[in-house]
């Protein structure tokens, strides 16, 4: 810094920090959209368990509920083999596959949703710490060009004479 300014020297020490400034302030939107990210696959992932978990009561359910047909059916001494007593219990299996054919497709709708959502939150803390940071780099070379001014040592454009245009 020999030919520096004290003040000049202090401006773009200040110029620098603000530039590390916005850089650790964008690597800190990049975390957050990454967390955030995380937390809906973990989301999802519980999604799916839930949406399994119901299946398999639901499937209980009717498993139970049918054998307590054909147990009810065969204390009335009807033959479940045939008729409406087959009709019904098939029904009710066919209502089984229903409910749980419902719930697994809520289930993974819920957890695609919740995937894209941490995709999203991913691409906007990556897109936010990226602007955050060139946004401070910019601010702080333009501060550097303000306090150090016109340098000899860059090119300045030549202007043409008005007649070599």
């Amino acid at each position: 810094m020999g030919n520096l300014s004290m003040l000049q020297g202090i401006g773009l020490g200040s110029a620098a920090t603000g530039v590390a400034s916005s850089a650790v302030s964008g690597l800190g939107q990049y975390e957050s959209g990454q967390e955030q990210k995380a937390a809906d696959d973990y989301n999802a992932a519980i999604t799916l368990q839930q949406m399994n978990q119901q299946m398999q009561t639901s499937e209980a359910k009717y498993s139970s509920l049918i054998g307590k047909q054909a147990a009810s059916y065969a204390r009335a001494g009807v033959d479940i083999a045939s008729g409406s007593p087959l009709l019904q219990m098939v029904h009710t299996a066919q209502q089984s596959a229903t409910e749980q054919e419902s719930e697994y497709q809520a289930g993974t709708e819920e957890s695609a949703l919740q995937k894209y959502y941490g995709k999203l939150a991913a691409f906007s803390g990556t897109v936010g710490g990226i602007s955050t940071f060139v946004s401070g780099l910019s601010k702080g070379t333009m501060q550097a060009a303000s306090i150090l001014g016109p340098s000899s040592s860059v090119p300045q454009a030549m202007p043409y004479p008005a007649g070599d245009i």
